[in-house]
């Protein structure tokens, strides 16, 4: 069995919440150090953890993608690794050379010219003089910097400077890549060659550790998965598992945010009989013969109320109206929203063939089973209405009245396009002409 070439073993990193924590706690630990004692491990008033017990072992070959939403820890370990910051709390090993490429033009000196820092940059990561003469031409022409090689970098671009930095990076061979948030540079051509120089590095052995937001370049790349939530791990493991968790957990944070969003109140069952907006342009609103208290989610397996689905999983909704004046000809309508895209489903009582010629004043109960729904995992909304045939307005309507989420699918990964919201199952065939 080959020695890991990266072995994290319960790696935590704080932070101070001010600049004056950070400047006191720091002369603290710097004290501490020069003084040979052992470091304060626990986390003190005005600091909070950026990272806290990760641990993770990788082998030569292995692609590690880490994820998680901004501010999740991703940049700092991979900081940590690089030995800009020290742990701590654990313990961090590399072996081999270490590459890396954490924020466009980091480490480049402005006011030297490109080649200048090509020398110097490559004797960071640990290139001889010789080995980095042997390899410029390469370095210049993968960059694409030609004529510009010899410009002060201040005078490039991000693309340009992260080019210039990608390239430095990938020609050293190195035996550990740390690559953060840089793969989406230049043309499709280039991007096309930065992939292909990565997957080949990982042929060849190398270690890579990749932070990206998009899941097709860490599917693409990696065979190994991170997720980070507030500096912890959440799960270590398969890609496309911790693709789903990462994409699953959006999804909820993503309803989190509208439940929490101001909206024209609710009404209550005590409440069913308030009056509401008589015109269009409010959250909820209608002529006041009907009203909508709640919509439920449901299990259809179980009859629980449920926040999330499973992908194709059959569910239910549960629709509490009060009507305060006889309505002829009822038609219950709701629709779905998506994250970017509005009224993407519709599900009418008329075009399901229920009509009712008339209900009177009273409380209802309504349960539409949705039994072979194929929404794609995400986030989605419901809004809802009441309307009478051959009465061309609303007579209540609520927009973003409930929301729920799709999880992925256990047995498949359904990756390839983040804002489609719906799955077809199709018989594919290829065949040679």
């Amino acid at each position: 069995m080959s020695k890991s070439n990266v072995q994290v073993d319960g790696v935590s990193k704080k932070f101070g919440l001010s600049l004056k924590s950070a400047l006191k706690y720091g002369l603290i630990d710097s004290m501490r150090r020069m003084t040979g004692r052992e470091m304060d491990h626990r986390l003190r008033a005005g600091e909070f953890w950026a990272l806290q017990d990760v641990t993770f072992s990788l082998e030569p070959g292995d692609a590690l993608g880490i994820m998680g939403v901004n501010g999740s820890g991703k940049t700092t370990l991979l900081r940590i690794l690089n030995g800009t910051y020290s742990p701590d709390g654990g313990r961090v090993t590399l072996r081999g050379r270490v590459g890396a490429l954490i924020a466009a033009g980091a480490g480049f000196s402005p006011m030297l010219s490109g080649r200048e820092n090509i020398y110097i940059s490559g004797t960071l990561l640990g290139m001889t003089p010789a080995e980095i003469k042997r390899k410029f031409d390469e370095i210049v022409a993968f960059s694409e910097l030609g004529e510009f090689i010899d410009m002060p970098v201040r005078n490039y671009s991000s693309g340009m400077g992260v080019r210039l930095g990608f390239a430095i990076a990938v020609i050293g061979s190195p035996e550990v890549l740390l690559v953060d948030e840089v793969l989406a540079v230049g043309d499709l051509a280039f991007q096309k060659k930065c992939f292909e120089r990565i997957l080949a590095l990982k042929a060849q052995g190398t270690t890579i550790l990749l932070v990206s937001h998009a899941i097709g370049a860490i599917w693409a790349v990696c065979n190994k998965g991170l997720f980070l939530s507030k500096g912890q791990p959440l799960l270590v493991g398969d890609v496309e598992e911790v693709c789903k968790a990462y994409e699953d957990q959006n999804s909820r944070n993503a309803c989190i945010a509208i439940e929490n969003e101001p909206q024209a109140a609710q009404t209550s069952e005590s409440e069913g009989k308030e009056s509401l907006p008589a015109e269009y342009g409010h959250a909820r609103g209608g002529s006041g013969d009907v009203q909508c208290l709640s919509i439920r989610i449901l299990s259809a397996a179980c009859d629980a109320e449920v926040t999330d689905v499973a992908f194709a999983e059959p569910f239910v909704l549960e629709y509490r109206y009060v009507v305060h004046r006889k309505i002829e000809n009822p038609i219950f309508r709701s629709s779905f929203d998506a994250v970017h895209y509005k009224f993407i489903v519709s599900i009418d009582s008329h075009e399901q063939g229920y009509d009712w010629e008339s209900i009177e004043p009273g409380e209802y109960v309504m349960r539409v089973t949705l039994k072979s729904q194929t929404l794609r995992p995400g986030m989605y909304s419901i809004n809802t209405s009441v309307v009478s045939r051959g009465i061309g307005v609303h007579l209540f309507y609520w927009l973003g009245a409930a929301s729920f989420v799709v999880r992925h699918p256990s047995d498949r990964f359904l990756y390839s396009n983040e804002s489609a919201v719906v799955f077809f199952p199709a018989q594919m065939d290829l065949s040679k002409r």
